[in-house]
């Protein structure tokens, strides 16, 4: 494999795969977005009571 072909293999592979994913992301997210506003879609706290409670550290 010649030194060019290495270089634009280096740059096309990384360069396809932002192609493909960024466009999958960003439509999901949308989609995730409007499920939630419509309420379809929940997140369960997963928090213990007092845990969020940090007054006890001094800054």
């Amino acid at each position: 494999m010649s030194a060019h072909t290495g270089l634009l293999l280096a740059i096309a592979i990384p360069a396809g795969g932002l192609a493909v994913f960024a466009p999958a992301f960003f439509l999901l997210g949308r989609r995730m977005r409007r499920l939630r506003r419509e309420g379809r879609v929940t997140y369960p706290a997963k928090t213990t009571p007092g845990s969020n409670d940090f007054s006890s550290h001094a800054m």
